[in-house]
């Protein structure tokens, strides 16, 4: 548990100094066209709407599961080995999923 209140810690810490040093050296030089409102965006090019790819949808539950097998690892192997078990068993659980996940993508795609 205190390495995830490090590790935590850590990282705001780190988003908080890199936000303060973008925004004192960053250039601030405003005009007209970045003073401007975009609210409704740009008109549409056509009437029907455009569907978005499966696979950016896909790469994004990917990452997702990705990173919460980093964080089971790093939080998991720190404890005893009884705890492996679980790992073991969440590890084989994401990598059947991600497997499924591709041959249905791949189905889509042919």
């Amino acid at each position: 548990m205190e390495n995830l209140l490090i590790f935590m810690g850590g990282t705001l810490f780190s988003l908080l100094l890199l936000y303060f040093l973008g925004v004192s050296l960053a250039p601030y030089r405003p005009n007209r066209v970045k003073n401007d409102h975009f609210e409704c965006g740009l008109p549409p090019s056509s009437e029907a709407p455009q569907k978005i790819k499966f696979s950016y949808f896909l790469f994004a539950i990917m990452f997702i599961a990705v990173d919460s097998v980093g964080l089971f690892y790093s939080i998991l192997l720190n404890s005893n080995s009884e705890n492996l078990i679980y790992l073991a068993l969440f590890s084989g659980v994401v990598a059947i999923a991600i497997s499924v996940a591709m041959v249905e993508y791949r189905k889509g795609n042919q």
